[in-house]
């Protein structure tokens, strides 16, 4: 195990480390001086400038603020659900939100998209976002059956996730050329559509569920130890377990609307934290595993644009490949311990 002060030096030396990195290379390398250059608006070079504060910046936050999202939502569900295989990509937020924004697509025929660009996405995210607010409406429902326990939430999350995998699949088949390449695409997972705008909106709800989790710290706190200990300390057990339903669906339906399915990254993060401190206070936890997962995504997008370069792969593959393996690790750790 590690300090608190030892692990916060690390992961902003890493962080540094990355964000440097990120904005130096790319199908145009620069040299570090350039990029400080650019940082503090000493430098000539216009390309540059444009190149860093209109593709590569808003990139590089937008993966910070996915991350922190995903992985703020993924800690809130593991924690008041107390099931370490709990994330919104497990509990069919990400398929409710790919069957929204495939219903958008063929259905209501809202984008157009060529050469890997969409237009007219608002209603995307609009049909993303209620996709997966739908999904988690229904997992919602599930919890608030007395007697339903957080194993029993997994796996209708599941089911959900199946049943709109299904719906998606259906519409896909119907739709044309077009239609099924825009589906495909957008379920990738793609940072590169990152706008200030968007990044703001994101940040913003990351903000309003800092502010949640801090506020309601203590009960987290109390609920590790079992219901019947938590309710003998006051803590409406179910009223809190709603509340950060509803709270860690739109986070990840937030995210997940404008820049598409990332999965596992809420996920891995809490993991990582809760390996390195054995039981760690929940607002130290929700916190780093925040700033955790921010971090884990900007890598991943990093490794994403030159592991193949020129060519730049979605994120979302990444991760995958990440979390599966990560996602066997518990289910064979629960299994021993069992």
């Amino acid at each position: 195990m590690i300090t608190q002060r030892t692990f916060w030096i690390a992961t902003i030396l890493f962080a540094f480390f990355i964000v440097m990195l990120t904005l130096k290379v790319g199908y145009i390398n620069s040299s570090f001086s350039e990029v400080f250059n650019v940082l503090f608006f000493t430098s000539t070079n216009e390309n540059l400038s444009y190149l860093l504060w209109n593709i590569r910046i808003p990139r590089m936050l937008a993966a910070f603020s996915v991350g922190a999202v995903l992985a703020l939502s993924g800690a809130i569900l593991q924690s008041t659900l107390r099931n370490p295989l709990a994330s919104p990509f497990t509990l069919g937020l990400s398929q409710g939100a790919a069957f929204g924004a495939s219903f958008s697509i063929i259905i209501l025929g809202s984008a157009t998209f060529s050469f890997g660009i969409f237009q007219n996405v608002s209603y995307i995210v609009i049909g993303a976002f209620i996709g997966a607010l739908i999904s988690s409406m229904i997992v919602l429902l599930f919890s608030i059956i007395k007697g339903v326990s957080s194993e029993g939430l997994i796996l209708a999350g599941v089911a959900v996730a199946a049943f709109f995998n299904a719906a998606t699949m259906l519409l896909q088949y119907f739709s044309s050329d077009n239609q099924l390449a825009a589906a495909v695409f957008w379920t990738f997972g793609d940072l590169s559509k990152g706008k200030w705008v968007e990044i703001s909106l994101v940040c913003t709800f990351w903000l309003i569920g800092m502010v949640f989790v801090i506020i309601r710290g203590w009960d987290f706190n109390a609920i590790v130890w079992g219901d019947t200990h938590a309710k003998s300390l006051g803590v409406k057990v179910w009223t809190l377990r709603i509340y950060s339903l509803l709270f860690s669906s739109i986070l990840a339906a937030i995210a997940t609307a404008f820049y598409g399915i990332i999965g596992f990254v809420g996920l891995i993060a809490p993991h990582i934290i809760k390996l390195l401190f054995e039981n760690p206070k929940h607002h130290f936890l929700f916190f780093a595993s925040s700033f955790l997962g921010g971090i884990f995504l900007m890598a991943s997008d990093l490794l994403a644009k030159q592991i193949l370069s020129p060519i730049s792969l979605p994120v979302g593959i990444l991760t995958a490949f990440a979390g599966v393996p990560l996602f066997l690790f518990i289910l064979i750790k629960r299994s021993m311990r069992d």
